[in-house]
């Protein structure tokens, strides 16, 4: 018995299971690594069940009545019709959550390291289901060769390919600064902020604020996300913004500020903005940006300030730019983690608009266009 092809056969079946007889998604995710763990112990003892899928959950539910005794509680069941059932938890710990966002960082580069024709054998056996001789045809090799790849492939990552299917059922890691935060909001979600001075600031999804605004002086951090400002006028008091170490400076004008992955970007729509990083400053206009990358801001480039703020109206412009940016822009609406693995992909030129309250349309889309195949899993979409 191979215990991890008998657990991802089973692995999104089970999650759901524990899901409903439990009231966090991420106590699930536990007991599911458990019961990979008990199979693992099995595989070692060469023990062959006469039924794979009852012994899965045979262990699976004794486990269940084991935590729920700990617990001192009966089981919730919850019917998965139910409009308000959330299988993403909205408050995992910080330390889990970093766990999982680390795993599947783990997972891309595990698989980024093989060889092209390795990890393009693995990826059409194990999610495709493709057999090994017409992965053998494909790759012009024979069925044998086809299948050393494959085995050189799992030797290299099986643990992380077994436990993908549960790393990510909490919701995306979040530090401990975007937990803590003044304000945030969830995937798919945006807020508009009226601030004490009059000031307005709309956050986009998966997007954090920290804010200080009072008589004196008007401050606000830009912790993660997109932030659009429509600052009021104020000569006396400067609003002051900052992300890592990007600092913006202005006085009444609509610009946004948007931090993620270490990257900081200034747009300009409206007005004049003094953009620094504590050594050099820059003055910027209406239709420019600047970035921010290793603490240093770069220069100033032409934009068009209105398609790049289109996600405040509902929608997302690309105009010939990249699909690893695209992705990028889709993740704060997407309430999975959209991992890619093809970095060849990543670099595709694709143009169109997109409405932002359709994620999952814009997917499919790439599917159709692109040769891009989508593999969704509890908590993740493997794009590859």
């Amino acid at each position: 018995m191979q215990a991890d092809d008998l657990f991802q056969q089973h692995a999104r079946e089970l999650n759901g299971y524990l899901c409903r007889r439990l009231d966090s998604p991420e106590q699930a995710a536990d007991l599911c690594h458990e019961v990979y763990l008990r199979l693992r112990r099995l595989e070692e003892q060469r023990e062959t069940p006469r039924n794979p899928r009852a012994l899965v959950f045979r262990i699976a539910r004794n486990l269940l009545i084991d935590h729920l005794r700990q617990q001192r509680r009966r089981p919730t069941t919850v019917a998965l019709t139910a409009p308000d059932l959330a299988l993403e938890s909205d408050t995992p710990t910080p330390e889990s959550a970093a766990r999982s966002a680390q795993a599947v960082d783990g997972l891309n580069s595990a698989l980024a390291a093989l060889p092209e024709h390795q990890r393009q054998a693995l990826l059409w056996n194990r999610l495709d289901g493709v057999s090994q001789r017409e992965i053998g045809q494909r790759l012009g090799v024979s069925e044998r060769m086809a299948g050393k790849y494959i085995a050189r492939a799992l030797a290299h990552c099986r643990a992380l390919l077994a436990a993908v299917a549960v790393l990510l059922v909490v919701a995306a890691g979040l530090p401990w600064s975007v937990w803590t935060a003044d304000a945030r909001t969830g995937a798919g979600e945006q807020r508009t902020l009226t601030l004490a001075d009059g000031s307005r600031v709309t956050l986009n999804g998966r997007s954090a604020i920290n804010i200080d605004v009072t008589g004196d002086h008007r401050r606000v951090e830009v912790v993660r996300g997109e932030a659009l400002f429509q600052v009021a006028k104020d000569r006396a008091h400067p609003f002051l913004v900052r992300a890592d170490d990007a600092r913006v400076r202005v006085t009444g004008t609509r610009f946004e500020v948007r931090h993620r992955e270490g990257v900081t970007r200034l747009t300009v729509a409206e007005g004049s903005v003094v953009a620094g990083d504590g050594r050099r400053e820059r003055t910027l206009t209406a239709d420019q940006q600047v970035h921010w990358r290793h603490g240093r801001i770069g220069p100033v480039a032409a934009v068009d300030a209105d398609a790049v703020l289109a996600w405040a109206r509902g929608r997302l412009v690309f105009r010939d730019r990249p699909l690893g940016e695209l992705l990028t822009d889709l993740r704060p609406y997407h309430p999975d983690r959209l991992v890619l693995l093809n970095d060849d992909l990543a670099g595709r030129r694709v143009s169109g608009t997109f409405a932002t309250d359709e994620p999952e349309a814009v997917l499919s889309a790439l599917t159709q266009t692109l040769p891009v195949r989508a593999l969704r899993l509890p908590g993740v979409v493997v794009l590859y």
